[in-house]
């Protein structure tokens, strides 16, 4: 993706030299970040992130200068009788070009990425301290392991990196409205990615099968309702039984065996899930090992996804550790895929985020955009499924993941 040209007449430097100023010390990563959204000054800075001394920020403000990612703006009187203090704005993000991204070894692109997710989790768990991540109900955080073809890979991505274009389109639209229309911000951040993940044991024909049709809900109260989804989203073991049965059939004893838990343990959740709906029984085996016993299998109904209605429906506290427990388990995806290097194994994998500044409407235009976004990936799997029944070719698993949730505004620092 292009980024904005920088203004002002900075000392010339190759991308790769610009690059990894920015990237050298996760300090000029926040730095630059911040001052795309406003202008300041380096105490004022050290001041408001208690980021160290001012004399160690003012040094990295600095070197950011010379390479061109932050830029002089104007004097601002220090209200008593010390020197006037430089306030500065960063004229665009610290984000890489599709081509100059190409080039890099892939032992570096891994560390950018790292730091880039990083720096995201931060603002996940900032928000979450802030109690504004689950603030509007309308808020966006899903992810999921897609199973797709190459070309449903090249569309997957196309569309989140679309996603990203159209969220810095809006901001800008934004600002510009709340120019004439005075209205206040809403801070927000905007965390996009898709990758590789590794498939490992779930190679088979079952990555292939359609979903399976979702059991009828009875009507329930709002205590079961409540508990329904709390069993899913309040515990880190029956989230990842959602995400691996959304992509396979498995037993209790397999799911068990593969990731280390107790198989009784573990056929307790089985059975509670599907009491609950979210499981369905597909098959019984017999015979080899199984000793004269029945293997049952299961798959999810649909994925361990919320929609705006229900989540809303949740009590704060489940809100805010089921909005922790998605974020933890995105992460251990993430992690996985650096741990088998396939996270940055093709250059055109996707991993931004972006603090915005929005006015009402701006911010439904953006959560509309995202909505949108999420069905047209799944969609997209569908279809990548239906290719790949007839070639028989090796399918690819990318995990995408949207979010869009409401920030603390920059003035706001670990309040309680």
């Amino acid at each position: 993706m292009s980024s904005a040209k920088v203004r002002g007449n900075p000392r010339p430097h190759s991308p790769f030299d610009r690059l990894a100023v920015v990237f050298a010390d996760p300090l000029r990563l926040k730095i630059v970040s911040e001052l795309f959204l406003r202008e300041m000054s380096s105490s004022g800075f050290a001041r408001a992130y208690g980021t160290g001394s001012p004399s160690r920020v003012a040094r990295h403000f600095s070197r950011l200068e010379e390479y061109g990612w932050i830029r002089f703006v104007r004097y601002q009187p220090s209200g008593g009788r010390g020197r006037p203090e430089k306030l500065y704005r960063a004229a665009q993000l610290a984000i890489f070009e599709e081509e100059t991204w190409a080039q890099l070894p892939l032992s570096m692109r891994e560390e950018f990425s790292w730091r880039i997710f990083h720096q995201f989790g931060e603002r996940v768990e900032e928000a979450l301290q802030a109690k504004t991540f689950d603030a509007r109900p309308d808020r966006h955080f899903t992810w999921e392991p897609l199973v797709v073809d190459e070309a449903g890979r090249s569309a997957v991505l196309r569309v989140v990196t679309e996603l990203f274009r159209a969220v810095l389109e809006e901001q800008a639209d934004a600002r510009i409205r709340m120019h004439y229309s005075h209205e206040v911000p809403i801070h927000a951040t905007a965390g996009l990615g898709g990758f590789d993940s590794p498939i490992g044991r779930r190679r088979g024909a079952d990555l292939l099968l359609p979903p399976v049709s979702a059991l009828p809900v009875p009507a329930i109260d709002e205590k079961t309702f409540t508990a329904r989804f709390a069993r899913v989203f309040n515990s880190d073991v029956n989230l990842k039984i959602m995400t691996e049965l959304s992509l396979r059939k498995m037993s209790p004893s397999q799911f068990a065996e593969e990731f280390h838990h107790c198989d009784a343990n573990i056929r307790w959740r089985f059975e509670l899930l599907r009491g609950f709906g979210w499981l369905q029984r597909v098959e019984e085996l017999s015979g080899g090992d199984r000793h004269g016993g029945r293997e049952s299998f299961y798959r999810a109904t649909s994925p361990a996804i919320a929609d705006t209605h229900s989540w809303s429906r949740l009590s704060a506290n489940d809100q805010a550790e089921g909005s922790w427990r998605i974020f933890t388990q995105l992460a251990e995806q993430v992690q996985e895929a650096f741990r088998a290097r396939t996270f940055d194994a093709r250059p055109d994998r996707h991993l931004t985020w972006i603090h915005l500044e929005l006015d009402q409407l701006g911010w439904d235009k953006v959560i509309a955009a995202a909505r949108q976004c999420f069905e047209d990936v799944r969609q997209e799997q569908m279809r990548s499924k239906a290719r790949l029944r007839e070639s028989g070719d090796e399918p690819v698993l990318v995990v995408a993941y949207i979010s869009i949730f409401e920030s603390p505004p920059p003035c706001w620092r670990g309040s309680s």
